[in-house]
């Protein structure tokens, strides 16, 4: 039993997993997962009339939401840091869908940094710092939901943009690689053989940023729900919302993972 103990403990997958957990975000995505599966289990435990348990499952889902909106307390100057450096970014040189999604993504994250900031004084006036009384408490939940909500928008045209160019991009380079390789028998061996891996690299490159538009598009999609929901644009019950959470937090922890087996695997060449 203490020998697999022992392997287990001491995979690198393990390893790998306490990586992600040991930083800000990969913790934030594992105690949404879990709070958005909480929410799922909830809604369905009430369903079938257990009030008891569901309770201590909704405690465990606003216990999680709590937590997480102690860890994204500073988050706001993270994203409005990343809007002022895109707005000095010159938008004149970027053309059609390019500048859409540079505008976008300005946007995108002007709504991400009101949705913390307004989250953060929520938090605020939960824990009684700030003296807000329930009318105001409301209010500012209503705001927090509407820019959510304003920067999942703008980031599904920022990644629909981006899309549109890539699609362009792609076609070029499949031009421009057909006519290289049709020219290539005037060079020698070593110059098509370094020409054809780069080429090879740069489809590697594109097919990596297709994967992620994607995934950001599939994750934006599921997540529009909530705060629509949570403004009443949408009814959208919670056994729906709590499926989608899970499963966008865990395409967010896949994402994180990647991250760090990439970075281990260029930490060992």
């Amino acid at each position: 039993m203490s020998s697999l103990a022992a392997q287990v403990i001491l995979h690198p997958k393990f390893s790998q997993g306490l990586a992600v957990l040991a930083t800000t975000i990969g913790r934030d995505k594992a105690y949404r997962l879990i709070q958005y599966l909480s929410r799922l289990i909830a809604w369905s435990l009430l369903r079938r009339g257990d009030v008891e348990a569901a309770a201590r499952w909704e405690g465990l889902k606003n216990g999680l939401a709590t937590a997480r909106r102690v860890m994204r307390l500073f988050r706001p100057a993270e994203f409005l840091q990343s809007a002022m450096t895109l707005a000095q970014k010159p938008v004149t040189n970027l053309r059609g869908p390019a500048q859409v999604a540079h505008l976008a993504q300005i946007g995108r994250q002007l709504g991400y940094a009101g949705f913390f900031t307004n989250d953060m004084i929520l938090w605020l006036g939960q824990v009684r710092f700030l003296k807000l009384d329930k009318v105001q408490l409301e209010r500012f939940q209503r705001l927090t939901f509407k820019f959510w909500l304003s920067g999942i928008i703008f980031s599904l045209i920022s990644s629909s943009a981006s899309m549109v160019k890539l699609r362009a991009d792609s076609k070029r380079f499949r031009l421009s690689a057909e006519v290289s390789r049709r020219e290539s028998s005037e060079k020698g061996p070593d110059e098509r053989s370094r020409e054809e891996g780069e080429r090879r690299e740069r489809g590697r490159a594109m097919l990596a940023q297709r994967q992620t538009l994607l995934s950001q598009l599939i994750i934006d999609s599921c997540d529009i729900w909530i705060p629509a929901t949570g403004l009443g644009y949408t009814n959208v019950n919670d056994g729906v919302l709590g499926a989608l959470g899970a499963i966008t937090s865990y395409m967010s922890l896949q994402t994180q993972w990647r991250k760090h087996a990439a970075a281990g695997v260029r930490k060992n060449l």
